[in-house]
């Protein structure tokens, strides 16, 4: 299914790359991303995130800001972050993501270390990484089974209808 087949009035949890395509100029995703969170924001749909997701998704507008700025190979970047806080400093464009998310009208729900120890499961189960078992386990706690994601590796869980967006070029 993609995101804009989702029906009116739907629940939906959504992934980190949703708002990293949203909010990356470049992304062939980013037209798919924005209507369907302009839906959210219109209240057409019920989005719903955790501090995970958007956690990861201002981490990895970080890196993308970061790639930009700075001439360092991909692979070596967070390295390179890390040993010159310096240029961190300078990364400011990423930081308002948590309230631009916030203001999409997006429920973000909290963390807790019962739902991370609830969670562990999921990798023996699914195989999945730390985050999206984390993701699986808010769903599952609140009872949704649809998915806002470009992620392949939730296609484990059998129980979760898997949203993607559509490129440009679609």
């Amino acid at each position: 299914m993609h995101l804009h087949e989702i029906e009116t009035g739907a629940v939906v949890f959504i992934d980190a790359n949703i708002f990293v395509y949203h909010f990356s100029k470049d992304s062939v995703f980013k037209d798919s991303c924005t209507k369907f969170l302009l839906r959210v924001e219109n209240a057409e749909i019920h989005g719903v995130a955790s501090a995970a997701v958007v956690m990861e998704a201002a981490h990895r507008l970080m890196m993308v800001e970061a790639s930009a700025a700075i001439d360092v190979e991909i692979k070596n970047l967070l390295r390179y972050l890390k040993q010159h806080p310096e240029e961190v400093k300078k990364l400011t464009q990423h930081l308002i993501v948590p309230e631009k998310i916030e203001e999409l009208n997006i429920s973000i729900e909290p963390v807790t270390n019962a739902l991370i120890k609830q969670s562990q499961n999921n990798k023996t189960k699914y195989g999945l990484l730390s985050n999206d078992a984390l993701s699986i386990k808010i769903m599952e706690s609140l009872g949704i089974s649809l998915l806002a994601s470009n992620d392949t590796d939730f296609k484990s869980v059998d129980w979760v209808t898997i949203c993607t967006p559509v490129s440009k070029t679609s």
